[in-house]
């Protein structure tokens, strides 16, 4: 009986295991969640209903959807990022500048929460979406300012990409000359999308790591 209740009791503490916090350099608390039912790969995305959702639901469907979740990131808290070994996170144009000074994109509220996580040993791929007609000198700005996030946070980012094939004066999401993630132009280049996608996750699924 005494064998039967320190297991049972074992089991129970293995199911209630808090969120540990960890220190970053700053001193500033950062959830760092451990767990062994930890999920291969999550998509999460904002805005939803328009190109980006398109976009991200197109990238569920050529993955599988028994292979990978997706979440609008206004339905969920930044911790649920801790749910996933890997995941692409789906953005569009908008900028630094743009998300800190209006609030019309849910990643905006969603970044503040995102800064209280670690992403360490997690893996990130970025989209982003861009209109290189109207904005050639900010082509996807969104994406390079979302790549600065998540590597601060200790994510190990790839899926980056060559800027051959596209047109534009200036980039954020360029360094190194390579885009930080996928850019994709719906307004524009519409035709392109699917076979740029295709050719992307060629390249950055065996790049996530198995849990």
């Amino acid at each position: 009986m005494d064998k039967v209740t320190r297991k049972g009791k074992k089991e129970v503490e293995r199911q209630e295991e808090p969120l540990r916090l960890t220190a970053d350099l700053e001193g500033n608390y950062l959830l760092d969640e451990r767990t062994s039912e930890m999920k291969w790969l999550g998509i999460f995305y904002s805005p939803a209903g328009g190109n980006v959702h398109r976009v991200a639901k197109m990238l569920k469907n050529k993955i599988g959807a028994g292979k990978v979740d997706m979440f609008c990131v206004n339905d969920v808290p930044a911790g649920k990022l801790l749910d996933y070994k890997n995941m692409i996170l789906v953005c569009s144009s908008l900028g630094r500048s743009t998300w800190e000074r209006e609030q019309r994109d849910q990643w905006a509220k969603f970044f503040p929460q995102m800064r209280k996580i670690s992403l360490k040993d997690r893996f990130v791929a970025l989209v982003g979406l861009g209109d290189h007609i109207t904005y050639p000198k900010n082509f996807v700005d969104g994406m390079g300012y979302m790549a600065e996030l998540v590597t601060g946070l200790g994510a190990t980012l790839v899926g980056k990409t060559t800027t051959d094939g596209y047109v534009y004066e200036d980039s954020t999401a360029v360094v190194d000359d390579l885009f930080v993630g996928l850019p994709l132009d719906e307004d524009f280049e519409p035709e392109k999308t699917d076979a740029r996608i295709n050719k992307w996750l060629d390249m950055v699924m065996p790049e996530f790591e198995g849990v």
